[in-house]
């Protein structure tokens, strides 16, 4: 249980349905055309600063980074859901089907800042 409190688990799991959801998936789909490439690359790049916070470092800076770099996608969500804004002509989160992504950037939000000042 004192596991699943730590970011690093939440980082990496995160990590592995962002690439699967954000680039895999995307580029099976759509191919690598110009059009698709730059949002799939912009995908990617989340992917490895997630892969940075999870294993490059630990403690205290593992948790500040976890909620610096989810915690904005978090509050994305919920004004892009509120307002009902769309990206490449789709809704950007609208629920029910916006809960999963939205519980799976929490998670590793909400650890980071329970163990902001942890050592």
């Amino acid at each position: 249980m004192d596991k699943l409190m730590k970011p690093k688990i939440w980082l990496i799991i995160l990590t592995l349905l962002h690439s699967i959801m954000g680039v895999i998936v995307p580029y099976m789909q759509m191919g690598g055309g110009k059009d698709d490439l730059a949002m799939i690359l912009w995908f990617l790049t989340v992917s490895v600063y997630l892969l940075y916070a999870a294993f490059m470092t630990e403690g205290e800076a593992q948790a500040r980074l976890a909620a610096v770099l989810c915690t904005p996608v978090v509050v994305w969500f919920v004004v892009s859901a509120i307002m009902q804004l769309e990206m490449m002509g789709m809704p950007v989160a609208e629920f029910p089907g916006a809960l999963f992504p939205l519980i799976v950037w929490s998670l590793p939000a909400v650890t980071g800042i329970m163990n902001w000042n942890s050592n």
